[in-house]
């Protein structure tokens, strides 16, 4: 258990007198300086959803995130920054990823091209580690999200 996520879920949970909930706790990218890097777009405004192949998620056995979930975003030291709450979650096949879902992403020029630009080779790379190969076929969990904490 990650000991300032523990910290920033009791506060959140003490000061909107919230009685059921659970969390989990993560960070963006596969490097410190990336989950750096998308946390703060998150804490700006910019990044409102992130997406990520379900495929991932079997091989990790994770379960799938749900409307109503929430996250607590680790930076690329691991602690505790802000908590999110999904509100939407759409799982369609990659082909099929919009220039919404991008610009909502936040991340780069914020538009489809962008989206597909880092987000292919990244899917390509996780199912590579799993001996499998990545096809536009593939279905994406998109989280749209809002951030309901911050740490103070």
């Amino acid at each position: 258990m990650n000991q300032s996520a523990e910290k920033l879920w009791n506060e959140f949970i003490k000061e909107y007198e919230i009685k059921e909930g659970r969390y989990t706790a993560w960070s963006f990218g596969r490097t410190p300086e990336m989950a750096d890097e998308l946390l703060q777009e998150v804490l700006q405004g910019e990044k409102r959803g992130t997406s990520g192949l379900k495929r991932a998620y079997e091989l990790e056995q994770e379960e799938i995130p749900k409307a109503g979930d929430y996250s607590i975003l680790l930076d690329g030291r691991g602690e505790a920054a802000a908590i999110i709450q999904a509100k939407l979650i759409d799982i369609l096949p990659y082909k099929s990823i919009t220039d919404l879902h991008g610009y909502l992403e936040g991340e780069g020029e914020r538009n489809l091209a962008y989206w597909r630009k880092v987000h292919r080779p990244f899917f390509e790379a996780e199912l590579t580690e799993a001996n499998e190969i990545f096809t536009e076929e593939h279905l994406v969990v998109y989280e749209y999200f809002e951030v309901v904490y911050r740490k103070k």
